[in-house]
């Protein structure tokens, strides 16, 4: 990814948060969920430029942070430099669309298998779009 289109701090915390929804609603370990929520609440909070961070400028490293370790320090540095996150295309991949859409609040199994089978919906993308 080119650092003039490098995603916001908001942007890779949202991107954290997703991780961790589909990581909760996969039955995933409640210290990796924790752990990459309190990441994304970190970098939303953080008055440096993540981007800037996994892209070697300045005079910090990531995971001199607090709650970034080095797992999650290489997730926002894939994101950065590919734009894509490669463990978030496999959790995506893993769940039924109706699983991944019980994971927004409000929506519950009824509904969310009606918004599949009657919409056709199948990302969390899909349906923010209808």
């Amino acid at each position: 990814m080119n650092p003039v289109n490098s995603p916001s701090n908001e942007e890779i915390a949202d991107l954290l948060d997703r991780v961790a929804d589909l990581l909760e609603a996969q039955d995933g370990s409640p210290y990796r969920v924790q752990a990459y929520r309190r990441a994304s609440r970190e970098i939303e909070q953080a008055d440096v430029s993540m981007a800037d961070l996994a892209l070697g400028k300045g005079d910090r490293r990531l995971e001199e942070l607090p709650h970034i370790g080095r797992s999650i320090a290489g997730v926002v540095r894939e994101f950065v430099h590919t734009g894509r996150l490669g463990l978030l295309d496999r959790l995506e991949g893993q769940i039924s669309p109706e699983d991944l859409f019980t994971t927004v609040p409000g929506i519950g199994e009824k509904l969310a298998g009606r918004i599949h089978g009657t919409l056709g919906v199948e990302t969390l993308e899909d349906l923010e779009v209808a």
